[in-house]
């Protein structure tokens, strides 16, 4: 029973130590990780908002295929905008945000179910 305390214990430890630690926006904008692992980063463009797509380990992932839309919401205000595909891992959605809008991300990766996150605007 003591031996497979430690073996619980060190495969614990080990499965921790290996962990990612925390997300680092490549675009300068805000991340989130959705259930599935895959990384989100919003950032906010002139009049664009540019959603930035990556797997687990930091690698872009295609953008070509994949849906989605954005909603912002600022005090009792709503809107909805659609992510179209622009180019490598970036979607784009004409939509203007303002620092501390509170963003709710939608993607749908083709054959995947539909992945969710929310992000604030910094």
């Amino acid at each position: 029973m003591k031996q497979l305390l430690i073996a619980v214990s060190l495969a614990l430890s080990a499965g921790l130590a290996f962990a990612d630690g925390d997300l680092k926006p490549q675009q300068g904008g805000v991340m989130a990780e959705a259930a599935s692992g895959h990384r989100i980063e919003l950032v906010a463009e002139a009049d664009l908002l540019a959603v930035y797509l990556t797997d687990h380990g930091g690698k872009p992932v295609a953008s070509q295929g994949v849906s989605g839309e954005i909603t912002l919401l600022v005090g009792a205000e709503k809107t909805t905008a659609k992510l179209e595909p622009a180019g490598n891992n970036k979607l784009t959605a004409k939509a203007k945000a303002a620092p501390g809008a509170k963003a709710i991300v939608k993607v749908t990766l083709p054959g995947k179910a539909a992945e969710q996150v929310r992000l604030t605007l910094k």
